[in-house]
């Protein structure tokens, strides 16, 4: 879901700025092709977002009528909301909340949420000719269609238009998938029904569904990756430096000792490569920023990856060829994936050595690269 950044590559530095977005940051000299080229880099390339968080009406009732009796969660979810405020996530809900609050008898109840609620973006459901039926068929979009008899078979696997609180049921469904169109991170509620089906809404649709206390421990654990240890690479050596969170890089690996760094502080790679022969080259876990690498069997593409956390990251090295895919976990516990896209051997009949590889960062502390 994030942009692919874009590098601009120019003898000027002026001319170069002005094709990127963002304030530029670094400004490297490398020699590529025979020539002094000027990399330019923006600070929109290397800022890890926010946490994109969306609020399930019962969570928004429960907070802003703490003394019903149903209430739940209060604290945890000021928190989330105080966050949202501070800039540190993004808060939103979907359109189907004011559905939801629709059904509520009391008037000035009513109308004292719905106010409330104007402060925050909204976040658009499925577009569906009724409300009051199981049907997929009376959803517009196709694809929301499919994606709604994916989420409703997972948590309400027996809806029919006999079920009770049908409405409600419908509504559970459809901020889910408002959600997941968004593209948003974190899905939080109060509904055990849903937090019950939190592993098959990962694995299938790949939502990530939070009750407010995870979604508070989630968004402490990102503040202290922000804070956490802030890496630099041993060398400033721009021929082997990139500070992106995503792109390509390709490097001479038998200068700077195999050294390659990609990415930025918390966010930082140094990673350590040697030749191997053929299509394959080994890869290091030695520099300091490094705490595990892992080989992602079977796997030739990054968003394949959809668990990383799960690998064996018990060696010290590995050996990938063309076309496999390493994941790096640094020393913050932030993971990174490499793919090898080839491979040149200068013992081999090639003129050079030299490695092209492609690679993402989750910056969200997560271990799943479906979505990178």
């Amino acid at each position: 879901m994030r942009a692919e950044p874009k590098v601009a590559w120019n003898n000027d530095r002026e001319e170069a700025a002005e094709r990127t977005s963002g304030r530029v940051i670094a400004t490297w000299l490398c020699e590529l092709d025979g020539d002094t080229k000027a990399i330019i880099f923006t600070d929109d390339m290397t800022k890890p977002p926010n946490p994109t968080i969306t609020i399930d009406a019962n969570c928004v009732i429960g907070l802003f009528d703490a003394d019903s009796a149903t209430a739940t969660s209060v604290g945890d979810l000021r928190t989330i909301f105080r966050r949202g405020l501070s800039g540190d996530a993004s808060i939103a809900i979907t359109t189907r909340i004011g559905a939801d609050l629709g059904r509520d008898r009391n008037e000035a109840r009513r109308a004292a949420m719905l106010a409330q609620l104007e402060m925050f973006p909204i976040v658009a459901s499925i577009q569906r000719s009724r409300v009051d039926t199981s049907d997929p068929n009376v959803i517009v979009d196709p694809i929301h269609r499919a994606l709604w008899r994916e989420i409703q078979g997972i948590v309400f696997p027996s809806l029919t238009d006999a079920s009770g609180k049908l409405v409600n049921k419908i509504a559970d469904v459809d901020h889910l998938a408002g959600h997941q169109i968004a593209g948003r991170d974190v899905f939080v509620t109060d509904d055990r029904d849903l937090l019950r089906r939190h592993a098959e809404l990962r694995s299938g649709p790949g939502i990530l569904i939070m009750s407010p206390a995870e979604c508070v421990r989630f968004l402490d654990d990102h503040a202290a990756r922000l804070e956490a240890r802030f890496l630099a690479p041993r060398s400033g050596d721009a021929c082997h430096r990139d500070p992106r969170l995503r792109g390509t890089a390709t490097f001479d690996y038998s200068a700077n000792d195999g050294h390659f760094a990609f990415g930025s502080g918390v966010n930082l790679f140094e990673t350590k490569w040697s030749k191997a022969g053929g299509d394959a080259v080994h890869a290091y876990r030695d520099p300091d920023s490094i705490d595990g690498i892992a080989l992602a069997k079977g796997m030739t593409t990054i968003k394949g990856v959809t668990d990383a956390a799960a690998l064996d990251f018990s060696s010290r090295a590995r050996t990938p060829s063309t076309g496999q895919i390493v994941i790096w976990r640094n020393v913050n516990g932030i993971y990174a994936a490499t793919r090898v896209v080839s491979v040149k051997d200068d013992t081999r009949g090639a003129d050079r050595d030299e490695l092209t590889f492609e690679f993402a960062i989750l910056t969200d502390g997560s271990a799943d690269f479906s979505q990178s």
